[in-house]
């Protein structure tokens, strides 16, 4: 008996980035088939041109796509709430997963897994969430609090108060520590203490290698 798949909504505009027509337009089919919208594009220019249509809810990045890093930064910067998923990762390249991750993509899929997983990750991108499969959550847990771990053994996102997650968040925003302070009503000094003390807890020396931590931690727990 086959998977049931999941439901998504009809209003649902995807655009799947993939420069192998075949892989593509077949996803683009199989897509349309669940009522949602979807479009295709192979490199920059067609990216492009396709956003300027319409704003995307949801990209889908083949990674083996050439200039993959452009087009990922692309679609990460875009404002509007667009999300970005990447496919065609393989555990054998474990950099590029934990590189995924740390940009702040909605989603991560392997080629082993199947279009079942990949719709359930469109689903929860529209739900704001992060998320991806056991295996791809083990390879991001272990390679990036091991690094967190060379300053502190015991760094740890769950250590974190509700404030300081706050505030990581907006850090991961791209906010400074005055807009933060404006942001939540609080002073600049306290937000700096907070700041510090969650640089501390993770074991980590920059705001953004705190982010990346965060950003990692959520895949494994997406309900956190």
């Amino acid at each position: 008996m086959s998977a049931t798949v999941p439901e998504l909504p009809a209003s649902t505009h995807v655009v799947i980035v993939d420069d192998g027509r075949l892989d593509r337009e077949c996803l683009a089919a199989n897509l349309s088939d669940r009522g949602v919208s979807a479009s295709v594009a192979w490199d920059l220019p067609s990216l492009l041109n396709e956003m300027d249509r319409a704003a995307p809810a949801v990209i889908l990045l083949n990674i083996g796509t050439p200039d993959s890093n452009t087009l990922l930064q692309l679609g990460i910067d875009l404002n509007g709430g667009t999300r970005v998923i990447v496919y065609g990762l393989t555990t054998e390249r474990e950099s590029e997963i934990v590189s995924c991750a740390e940009s702040g993509v909605a989603g991560l899929h392997l080629r082993t897994e199947s279009f079942n997983h990949l719709v359930a990750l469109i689903r929860s991108a529209g739900d704001g969430q992060a998320q991806c499969s056991p295996e791809v959550s083990a390879i991001l847990m272990r390679r990036v609090y091991a690094f967190a771990a060379q300053a502190n053994p015991d760094a740890s996102t769950d250590a974190l108060t509700p404030r300081e997650i706050e505030i990581l968040e907006l850090i991961g925003q791209g906010l400074t520590n005055q807009q933060i302070a404006s942001r939540l009503s609080l002073t600049l000094h306290t937000v700096k203490n907070h700041v510090h003390n969650l640089l501390s807890k993770l074991g980590v020396a920059s705001r953004s290698e705190a982010v990346s931590v965060f950003r990692a931690s959520k895949y494994a727990n997406p309900g956190g």
